[in-house]
């Protein structure tokens, strides 16, 4: 792999060039032992064709910086935000926004405390972290993601062949058109919602502690479905098959289970006081 230095260009913009090997992976920080004055700023990837990866930011003042290292084996670059010794910036003066150009395959890893993240057409092992920072993920095909988030609001579109694992304490979490061999979302009280067919025979885990459940599906997802709510309740406007055997009994208003079509796809919601709706589209 070719390390190319820093290239200075106009506006206080600088740029990271690198020629991408076999196992390469990219991490981001915006934050640091600082953190509380390097919350700002954004994140944007997306996909390149060739083998370059391609890192620009913009830098809001000459009160911050970014560390740029690359692992002894050459393996990871990694661009981490901090401030300067004795300066104390403003939060516009703090921030620090991203562009990084990503080829096929190359493993990201990206962690901010308040700056958004979006992500478009990549593919490979995606890391996702953030505090507070919106994480939008849009036209990823057969990629392996992981979305962290404290209060951050997750939304994901287009992703497809794909394994999904989000974890969010209060954070709602948005899924459009996403299917994968493995779908789970887990939060605390953040409130989930997925609009799809749960295609491709995979396995579709939503729990919640406490936010609410929607699901809606169109009349051709092949399904085979269970909700549970302990203390909440739960409402099915879908048309499904009862099932001769379930591994739980049904209780009225608090559970119900039952298959589509062909049931090809597992689908298990699970709340302990969160309201479950599933809907037909």
């Amino acid at each position: 792999m070719t390390y190319r230095t820093q290239i200075a260009i106009p506006a206080a913009r600088r740029a990271l060039l690198l020629t991408a090997a076999a196992g390469l992976a990219v991490g981001i920080c915006l934050s640091s032992a600082r953190a509380a004055e390097t919350r700002g700023g954004s994140v944007t990837l997306h996909s390149g064709a060739g083998r370059q990866v391609v890192a620009t930011y913009v830098i809001h003042s000459e009160k911050v910086e970014v560390d740029q290292n690359l692992s002894a084996d050459k393996q990871r670059v990694e661009l981490r935000t901090h401030v300067l010794p004795g300066d104390k910036p403003t939060a516009d003066e703090a921030k620090i926004d991203y562009d990084i150009t990503v080829p096929a395959g190359i493993s990201v890893n990206v962690n901010t405390a308040s700056a958004p993240i979006t992500v478009d057409g990549l593919s490979g092992d995606i890391g996702l972290s953030s505090e507070t920072g919106q994480i939008t993920v849009h036209n990823v095909a057969k990629s392996h993601v992981h979305v962290r988030s404290v209060t951050a609001p997750v939304a994901l579109k287009d992703v497809n062949l794909s394994r999904i694992d989000i974890q969010s304490a209060g954070g709602a979490v948005n899924l459009s058109n996403v299917t994968g061999q493995r779908v789970a979302v887990g939060t605390t009280s953040g409130n989930i919602e997925y609009h799809g067919d749960c295609s491709g025979g995979g396995d579709y885990i939503l729990t919640t502690h406490s936010g609410a459940i929607d699901v809606t599906l169109p009349p051709i997802a092949s399904v085979d479905l269970s909700a549970r709510s302990t203390n909440g309740t739960v409402e099915n406007a879908f048309p499904l098959q009862e099932k001769s055997h379930n591994s739980f009994v049904p209780m009225q208003g608090r559970s119900f289970a039952g298959t589509s079509n062909s049931g090809s796809s597992s689908v298990e919601l699970q709340s302990f006081s969160g309201k479950i709706r599933v809907k037909k589209q």
